[in-house]
This record gives C-alpha cells, sequence and structure tokens, in this order.
C-alpha cells in the first residue's frame, strides 16, 4: 500500500444503467504502465488508521476508450445498502491517451465494504467491482492470524465461493454455473466456500441482496460449521426473481470472508 496526501472528497448519488459487456475494473497493487496490466490484484485492503492508505483501480475494456470517465464509490451503511460516499474524475483524456485502460489511483480512509464503479458517458457503469477495507494491526502485518483461532479478513483472501446444482460430502459440485433459470418461479442454488486451508470460524453469515444495484436484500442467515478444521462449507439460497444477486460471508465476528455473484435469466 501507499501512503500520499489526503484527496478532497466530492459527493453525490447516480442510478445504474446497463454495464458494459467488456469493461472490466480491479483493484491492485500496481501496473504496467505500457499496456495497464495489473499486478498484486486483491478484493481486500489494509490501511493506515490514522492516514489511510492508497490502491490502484484500473479500468480495461476492449476497444479504445473514447470518453471521459468518472469513478465512483459507494460504501455499505449498517442497513446493508450502498449508498453514495465520493465521486472522482479519472485523469484519463481520450483526445491524448487513446488507450484501452485507464489508471486511478484512490484513497481510503476508512474502513468498511466498498462498491467501486467506472462511469462513462451518460452515467453508464462500464464496470463494477466490490472490496472491503480494514485497518492494519498495530503491529503492522496485516495478515497475520488473530490469536485463539480468530481471523482477520485477510485470511480468505485465497477463498473462493462458486454455485450449482449440488455440493457432495468431497466439496465437489455439479452443475457449477454463474447463470441459472427459474422452475416454477422458483430456484434453489447450491452457494459452495471453500479455501485451501481451515476457515477457522464456528459459523458464517451469509447475506444475499438483488437488482442491479443490489440495494434490495433478499435474505440474510447463519449457518454453523462442523468444526474450526473445515476447509469448507455448502449453503442453500432460494430465490425467485429474475435478475443480479450478490451474495456477502462473514464468519460469527463479523469478518468478511467472501463475495460471490449469479445471475437469475427467464
Amino acid at each position: 500500500m501507499k501512503n500520499l496526501t489526503l484527496l478532497l472528497f466530492t459527493f453525490f448519488s447516480f442510478s445504474f444503467a446497463a454495464i458494459a459487456q467488456n469493461g472490466k475494473v480491479v483493484m491492485c497493487e500496481d501496473y504496467s504502465k505500457t499496456d495497464g496490466t495489473p499486478t498484486g490484484i486483491n478484493k481486500n485492503w489494509d490501511i493506515e488508521k490514522e492516514k489511510g492508505s492508497y490502491v490502484y483501480i484500473i479500468y480495461s475494456q476492449d476497444a479504445i476508450i473514447k470518453d471521459k470517465l468518472m469513478l465512483y464509490v459507494d460504501k455499505k451503511n449498517d442497513n446493508g445498502s450502498y449508498i453514495a460516499f465520493d465521486t472522482q474524475e479519472f485523469t484519463y483524456d481520450p483526445k491524448i491517451d487513446r488507450k484501452k485502460w485507464a489508471m486511478f489511483d484512490y484513497k481510503f480512509t476508512e474502513s468498511g465494504d466498498y462498491r467501486i464503479s467506472v462511469m462513462g458517458k451518460g452515467d453508464d457503469a462500464l464496470a463494477l467491482t466490490y472490496t472491503n477495507i480494514g485497518y492494519m494491526k498495530e503491529s503492522g502485518d496485516s495478515k497475520t492470524e488473530a490469536k485463539d483461532g480468530e481471523t482477520d479478513t485477510y485470511y480468505y483472501e485465497d477463498s473462493k465461493i462458486t454455485f450449482g446444482e449440488s455440493v457432495n460430502d468431497k466439496a465437489e459440485m455439479t452443475g457449477e454455473a454463474s447463470e441459472f433459470k427459474l422452475k416454477s418461479g422458483k430456484r434453489e442454488i447450491i452457494c459452495l466456500l471453500q479455501q485451501d486451508k481451515a476457515l477457522k470460524c464456528k459459523e458464517i453469515i451469509v447475506s444475499v441482496y438483488f437488482g442491479d444495484n443490489y440495494t434490495e436484500k433478499v435474505s440474510e442467515e447463519k449457518y454453523t460449521i462442523g468444526g474450526l478444521d473445515w476447509d469448507w462449507v455448502k449453503v442453500p439460497i432460494n430465490v425467485t426473481k429474475v435478475g443480479k444477486y450478490v451474495v456477502d460471508i462473514y464468519n460469527q465476528n463479523d469478518t468478511f470472508i467472501n463475495t460471490g455473484y449469479f445471475e437469475i435469466k427467464k
């Protein structure tokens, strides 16, 4: 993480439009100054509690970017909804730069869950991503495990969420997909959370949100895990509407684990 001077904040709200099919935005440690290739991509970041810290935000697409770009930052509130937090303009000049990518060096000063959107002409959402921001431990090592089996969000940085038809007792999934169809007006989807090391938690809280901007909470359930040494868990998710869904998973200590996405088609 890099520490520079504080950015000025400008606030206003916006509404989502169609997301471009070829646009992508990631958050990373560094990037190629030649072609914008990101390195050290992550979904979780630590910041200095007093000073804040910077993260590179890289937007890329298949064609030359022909319009100016805006960065919209929304933060999740206590009710689970994302609300307008900050707005910035990319320094990218479409008349001069003529590239397929653009970079923004963004400074986070508060912990929390954020939605990062890159907006183009007419406030169209070209791409979006989600991130969790936490404070560094006093020792300065943000990836050090807490004592007594507790963990911070970085312990789960290599975890994975997948969706499918069913999961057997060996964590093998059948019918893995990111798009599903309703059956008789409803659908049960199996969500699989796993990683290469023990999850080290007794319970997980699974929150499901619906809609293009994921503001409608569908459900929130708590599930007990078989033991601290378990490295995977499956949970059912039941939906009844066509559209986009996001699934947030936390442990019993309200530590963010991961986020997954799926869509219900007609």
